[in-house]
């Protein structure tokens, strides 16, 4: 009998403790969809009612180390990094990215959020999922040879050379493409050897993701940019009657001339 009543008293206690724990639960978005470069903010929400609830200790955390935490006082702890910052108000901890990069993507690198209170802890995990992107690319006639470059690239792309509507990357024309990574970032530097007239070169960036074109860039041969613009000034004064000077000259000569040979 006493036997019975003191495994019911066990009971009740672990019933009454995996109550309260239950009681103490995180909301955040499993996955959060950024484009790069943009501001990023991770979202930790305390969903139990607040009544009696006292936080101990809450963090956002990656590979174990500590981003972002607060204590009991709800005072914000200081950290070294700049590419972040934390706020915290009523409950909810946001971590929030200025400019979020390739390093902070990917399944394999979650987020945690942990909480500890008098009602004991909890944890809950999210991912942020970075967008293909190309911050910037440049064009220019580089020793007589079309050259791109295309700056800040994620994940990874192809340069594709177009001269007018005939596509050169078709194995017709040699062209020599270069990547290089830092700090998570992907720098591709392509340049043709072939020099053709009459019409321009374009370089497009074709994302290796999703097949499709996130950049391009135009390369004029800086002796067709000069023809052109050569043909638009000229066009330009022949508009505005810079050119038909001479024949009016030549008309007022020939009124004097008659005037003179009648007097």
């Amino acid at each position: 009998m006493e036997y019975t009543a003191l495994h019911k008293l066990l009971w009740l206690l672990n019933a009454f403790t995996l109550t309260t724990q239950e009681l103490v639960k995180l909301n955040v978005r499993p996955k959060i969809t950024a484009e790069c470069g943009k501001q990023v903010t991770l979202n930790c929400d305390v969903s139990s009612s607040p009544n009696g609830l006292s936080i101990k200790h809450m963090a956002w955390i990656q590979n174990q180390t500590s981003l972002c935490s607060v204590d009991e006082e709800g005072k914000i702890k200081p950290h070294s990094r700049t590419d972040f910052h934390c706020e915290y108000k009523h409950g909810q901890l946001s971590l929030i990215f200025k400019r979020v990069r390739p390093l902070e993507s990917g399944n394999s690198k979650p987020y945690t959020c942990k909480l500890q209170s008098n009602r004991g802890a909890s944890n809950a995990k999210t991912i942020v999922v970075v967008q293909e992107c190309c911050w910037s690319f440049e064009g220019v006639w580089n020793e007589g040879h079309p050259t791109c470059t295309f700056r800040h690239v994620y994940p990874d792309g192809d340069v594709h050379w177009f001269h007018g509507s005939h596509n050169l990357s078709d194995g017709s024309v040699k062209q020599h493409t270069t990547k290089q990574v830092d700090n998570g970032w992907l720098t591709i530097h392509s340049y043709l050897e072939h020099n053709l007239s009459g019409v321009s070169y374009n370089c497009s960036l074709k994302s290796t993701a999703s097949g499709r074109y996130i950049a391009s860039s135009l390369v004029e041969n800086p002796d067709l940019h000069a023809q052109r613009v050569r043909a638009q000034v000229h066009t330009t004064r022949a508009r505005n009657g810079v050119g038909s000077q001479r024949p009016m000259w030549t008309f007022f000569f020939v009124l004097i001339s008659l005037a003179l040979t009648q007097n």
